[in-house]
């Protein structure tokens, strides 16, 4: 008898189209509309995105100045940064590109950002506290964004437990091909940064299910006769 297997579930990511295009059109204000989009269209892990400094945003593209070569916007997640939130970035250093679009919200989010802070905005920081007089200017702690991410999803009504669902959902799209071209494995785990294949397989969770169900399709099936003549 083959010993049992642990169960391992699903990741859980954004499943409905719907849900999805709410979220890509929720009207927030310009830091929480970076922060949602940043995980949304990258899969950056929440202590990662913590953990970036305005000196990783190379949004312009990089320069000799920067010590970076690469022309297209891009950013890039480091490990050592010495943050100032506790933040905790893990698996692998990348370089990961961002569209057009994730510039502008980028663009928009600084000039906000020198707007409220002006003169005593000192932290390092990519994300920092903007909203509120606590703890203003200062970088944005982990149960700051998953309160964001939760009450995101409450005003599209669909249930997101934690900045997790939507890196998940960034996965599941690239392996699966969902409203773009299926992306290699090794592709999207560079961009994950995972350390180990195995890690970016999980997300072919449906198709798992799909190729079981293809299978169980072409089972034989058992023939009722009628009586004899």
């Amino acid at each position: 008898k083959p010993a049992a297997r642990p169960v391992v579930k699903d990741p859980e990511w954004i499943e409905s189209a719907t849900a999805r295009q709410a979220l890509v059109d929720l009207e927030l204000n310009v830091r929480d509309r970076l922060i949602i989009d940043l995980l949304y269209y990258t899969g950056i892990r929440a202590g990662e995105a913590l953990s970036l400094f305005t000196a990783d945003m190379h949004f312009g593209g990089g320069s000799t100045e920067l010590g970076c070569k690469l022309v297209d916007p891009h950013f890039h997640v480091r490990l050592d940064n010495p943050v100032e939130n506790g933040a905790r970035a893990k698996g692998c250093e990348r370089t990961l590109f961002v569209h057009d679009q994730l510039v502008e919200r980028y663009i928009d989010y600084v000039l906000e950002r020198q707007r409220i802070l002006g003169t005593n905005d000192e932290s390092p920081h990519a994300l920092v506290n903007l909203f509120g007089s606590e703890r203003r200017g200062r970088a944005m702690s982990y149960a700051g964004l998953r309160k964001l991410v939760v009450r995101c999803g409450s005003r599209i009504n669909y249930q997101l437990n934690g900045p997790h669902m939507l890196r998940h959902t960034v996965a599941t799209r690239l392996v699966r091909g969902i409203d773009c071209e299926p992306q290699p494995m090794d592709a999207v785990q560079s961009v994950l940064g995972h350390r180990s294949i195995n890690s970016t397989q999980v997300y072919t969770h449906d198709l798992e299910r799909a190729k079981r169900e293809a299978l169980a399709a072409l089972a034989p099936r058992s023939v009722v006769l009628g009586p004899l003549q």
